[in-house]
């Protein structure tokens, strides 16, 4: 980004943090968390501690910064070195990515680009560079609501993983749009806050099927109300349609039947294939490491990402109508527009409009989408002098 457009950027973020720091809510008990802050254009500041949320809110306002982080742990000293903090218990926290779900749109929307010759291109990435062969390529995701809704629909999944597997109810567990292309799951105040890392890969391994085998369909019949992985095992091949093309050719419509034949009539490659399936339809797709890290910090709630300009917001209410392209938009009343010139964008939803595709044009954009693409990496501010940026109205309070 260059030093122009970062410029903009930050002042936006520092409108943001004045208008609307009060949304910004003080994690429970504040002083045992870490906190820290990721500059623009600087290296990552940690092993910050406040003692009232009055301080945070200031800094935000200050500093402006990139990213602002929050640890899901909490500390004896959070302001000492890591080993020398004393770990106290850890809230669990899972990351649901739209991008790692491989949507079929990713072929679609998604930028490759060449770093030895600079072409860019949508689709996914080459083995090598049609025009100079090099085979060093970057892959720019980016997310369309099919790739926003998928993340919903694998939040629901971790939902009833959580109530029916492990007792957490709907309550139980916070709910956040990430701020980019995915969801963030919060369970405090539980009977696993006390887990350590190995517990929490077990655990994260469990909602991934990671080592469940096929003996779960042929070493003893799994019935639709069996608990856990066998319960759901049973409950989808029961589901399964009938021109479902494992059981097609048989014609084995009732669940009995389909058991029968995956036990008697299936080779081995085939109970594994079959199961492999079942795995990957049913299973939470999350990023174990997130799982796993009790002393990460974490993008603080309301607060702006980096990488969109769009906000890390709760869902407080019904996640199936939550729609974050709109409701995760920062300052989506401000009528300001900004020039800029768009490298390379697929069509995009934002703020209930669509914008785009764009290929090196120069197009004048509402302020909140021109924040979006030049933070996404595809624009520039237009403009040669500060007196030009958009953001001409300065803060004439203190929040």
């Amino acid at each position: 980004m260059d030093e122009h457009s970062t410029q903009m950027i930050q002042r936006y973020f520092k409108e943001y943090y004045f208008r609307f720091g009060s949304r910004i809510k003080a994690p429970s008990e504040i002083e045992h968390r870490e906190f820290g802050y990721l500059p623009f254009g600087g290296m990552m500041t940690r092993h910050l501690a406040f003692k009232d949320l009055g301080d945070l809110r200031a800094l935000l306002v200050k500093e402006a910064p990139a990213g602002f982080y929050c640890s899901n742990s909490t500390y004896e000293d959070p302001s000492a070195e890591m080993h020398l903090k004393g770990w106290k218990k850890a809230e669990l926290i899972f990351d649901i990515d739209a991008d790692a779900l491989n949507q079929p749109c990713k072929k679609v929307h998604d930028v490759w680009l060449c770093k030895g010759c600079g072409r860019k291109e949508f689709g996914l990435r080459p083995e090598t560079c049609p025009s100079c062969k090099s085979n060093r390529l970057l892959e720019l995701p980016w997310a369309c609501r099919q790739c926003v809704e998928a993340a919903k629909k694998e939040t629901f999944k971790l939902l009833d993983f959580l109530e029916f597997d492990f007792g957490i109810t709907s309550s139980g567990a916070k709910i956040y749009f990430s701020g980019n292309a995915g969801y963030h799951i919060s369970v405090e105040k539980s009977a696993f806050e006390n887990l350590d890392t190995h517990a929490r890969a077990d655990l994260a391994d469990y909602l991934s099927g990671r080592g469940l085998s096929a003996g779960v369909l042929t070493s003893r019949r799994p019935a639709a109300g069996d608990p856990g992985w066998r319960g759901r095992v049973a409950r989808y091949i029961r589901d399964l349609p009938e021109d479902d093309p494992a059981f097609a050719k048989s014609q084995a419509f009732s669940y009995e039947k389909r058991l029968f034949e995956i036990a008697n009539e299936f080779s081995t490659k085939q109970i594994d294939s079959f199961m492999g399936r079942v795995i990957s339809d049913n299973c939470v797709h999350i990023d174990s490491m997130v799982t796993t890290d009790i002393h990460r910090i974490f993008r603080m709630p309301e607060t702006l990402n980096n990488k969109t300009g769009l906000v890390k917001r709760e869902c407080e209410k019904d996640l199936s109508g939550f729609d974050p392209l709109i409701e995760a938009v920062a300052l989506k009343e401000d009528d300001r527009n900004a020039e800029v010139f768009v490298d390379l964008s697929p069509k995009i939803e934002l703020g209930g409009d669509s914008y785009g595709p764009y290929k090196s044009e120069a197009k004048n954009l509402p302020l909140f989408v021109a924040v979006y693409l030049i933070t996404k990496g595809a624009a520039k501010l237009l403009g040669n002098s500060n007196e030009k940026l958009p953001l001409a109205r300065e803060p004439s309070k203190s929040p």
